[in-house]
């Protein structure tokens, strides 16, 4: 990613914003310059990226206005705010409302600081990444295009707009006729114009390869089309993309393949019936780091010369493990064969597709849904799966933890001092039981699940040892000096029930720890 220079200009008599401003931890690839002034001059706001108004005359906001492309902040306290009316506020891009009793307050101004930071840091890095985008289409020979899931044309690339001979504005939401100057009438024949494959596409939810047949203003031409169904996030699809080569001029089928293969995103072997590799794309090329021509080699020479030792199959699946350079990358294959007219099998296709990425992605859903967002700890969803998987063991114990006077804090010194607290019973709990299983069941309730044969007596001592060490880290502040923990612990063998109910034994875990609380708090109790 390119460096990322940030210019901020800040109107205020105070040095304080400019001091806190450049406290802030900046994100990767990204540097600020700043400067305060004590009046706005509008001729300094047009190198800007973002202009911050504090202090001085609110109607700077009003000259400031005319300024394209500066994000202007207005920072003032809320008593200030109240007197200002909506068209001398109507100018600015973010308000950043301090109390009245606290313009500078540190925490709070470097947190709107950083917040701002972050966003401009994104802002720019999607335009350099549209840019990227953009150029890039632009340099294929190829024509791309993607559509809305109306069929209308979205974006298209310099290629496309020279066959059609229209600007990507004159393009921009327009349909098939229009782009290509056909008659609706004759359009809607579907004789000379573009398969409509969009349906095929969305249905197979998947990359789908088409012949179509284009009448263009230098008459007809054929096309090797490449249509990709855009799916969202929530597996929606919002439209389709897709890339046609013209084959029109290609004089044999090894010339059409050539031209296939290498404008395919995949790494693609092409071999014979003999198994001997008759071409590879510069992908395939990458991907394994070939650095010369396997051409006239047999696949069984290739994986032996050269990626022998490097790869691990992944059971059950079309998958492989491949060792690059200490990077060990998830790759997926999959074999096409080859058939000639008569329908017999001349050869096969292998395509390799690097999934790396797609496999973290899962890995990192199934951890965000079994771990709690805030401590990183396990959830309940989690909890109850690790006690399905462990329903043999010959004895659970389960210490409910709860804090005693946590609303206070939050109350008192807020949410954030609250998720402080809860952080630091986190880190002690991890210290006391490193080698049991940990979950924040909601609020400021946790459950230690021991999972193995151990003395009531035993156990007591390792929870009291931890509401000691907790006491002793609350106490080194302010804020958290009243907060103890009330403890209650259940106890239940298999030999005992014959088979667990983990609901039973959570509800008496449970118990146990109202009896402390109604005890007086700060203790731990055992359920009898």
């Amino acid at each position: 990613m390119y460096l990322c220079n940030l210019k901020f200009l800040i109107v205020t008599a105070s040095e304080e914003p400019e001091r806190l401003l450049h406290s802030v931890a900046l994100p990767e690839d990204c540097e600020l310059e700043v400067c305060s002034v004590s009046e706005l001059d509008e001729s300094r706001l047009t190198s800007l990226d973002c202009a911050i108004i504090s202090d001085g005359d609110p109607s700077a906001l009003i000259k400031a206005e005319s300024v394209k492309g500066v994000k202007k902040v207005l920072l003032t306290e809320s008593s200030e705010l109240k007197k200002m009316s909506a068209w001398e506020l109507d100018p600015a891009d973010d308000i950043f409302v301090m109390p009245d009793d606290a313009r500078y307050d540190k925490t709070i101004l470097t947190t709107h600081f950083r917040r701002l930071i972050n966003t401009m840091k994104n802002e720019s890095d999607a335009r350099k990444e549209k840019i990227y985008f953009e150029t890039a289409i632009d340099s294929i020979p190829d024509l791309v295009w993607f559509k809305d899931s109306a069929g209308a044309h979205l974006i298209v690339n310099d290629s496309f707009c020279k066959l059609v001979e229209k600007t990507k504005e004159q393009i921009y939401k327009r349909g098939h006729y229009y782009i290509w100057d056909i008659p609706k009438e004759e359009y809607e024949k579907g004789e000379y114009v573009c398969l409509e494959s969009e349906d095929e596409v969305v249905q197979a939810r998947a990359t789908c390869v088409f012949d179509e047949k284009i009448k263009t203003h230098g008459g007809m031409r054929q096309f090797k089309t490449y249509k990709s169904p855009l799916i969202d996030a929530d597996g929606s699809i919002f439209g389709t993309c897709g890339i046609a080569h013209d084959v029109t001029d290609l004089h044999n089928m090894n010339n059409e393949i050539n031209v296939i293969i290498e404008s395919m995103p995949y790494a693609i072997i092409v071999e014979d019936n003999s198994g001997i590799i008759v071409n590879t794309n510069e992908e395939f090329n990458l991907m394994f780091g070939v650095k010369e021509n396997l051409k006239g080699i047999t696949t069984n020479q290739w994986i032996g010369n050269y990626i022998t030792g490097r790869i691990e199959r992944v059971p059950d699946k079309d998958e492989f493990m491949i060792n690059d350079g200490g990077e060990t990358k998830t790759i997926n294959f999959k074999q096409q064969y080859i058939s000639d007219i008569f329908g017999e099998t001349i050869g096969s296709m292998g395509i390799f597709r690097d999934i790396t990425i797609e496999r973290k992605n899962e890995l990192m859903t199934i951890k965000s849904a079994n771990t709690d967002f805030l401590t990183k700890l396990n959830n309940r969803r989690s909890l109850f799966a690790y006690l399905e998987k462990k329903k043999r063991s010959p004895q659970f114990t389960f210490v409910c933890v709860d804090l005693d006077n946590f609303k206070q804090v939050n109350d008192v010194y807020g949410h954030h001092k609250g998720d402080e607290a809860l952080l630091i019973v986190t880190n002690v709990m991890k210290e006391s039981f490193p080698d049991d299983f940990i979950a924040r069941l909601g609020g400021d309730e946790f459950l230690i699940v021991i999972n193995r044969n151990s003395d009531i007596e035993q156990i007591k001592k390792q929870v009291s040892e931890f509401q000691s060490k907790l006491n002793a880290e609350y106490t080194r502040s302010e804020e958290f000096k009243n907060l103890t923990t009330s403890i209650g612990i259940a106890v239940e063998t298999l030999a005992k029930c014959g088979k667990y109910d983990f609901d039973k034994i959570l509800r008496q875990s449970d118990r146990a720890l109202y009896k402390a609380k109604n005890g007086g708090k700060a203790q731990f109790c055992v359920y009898e």
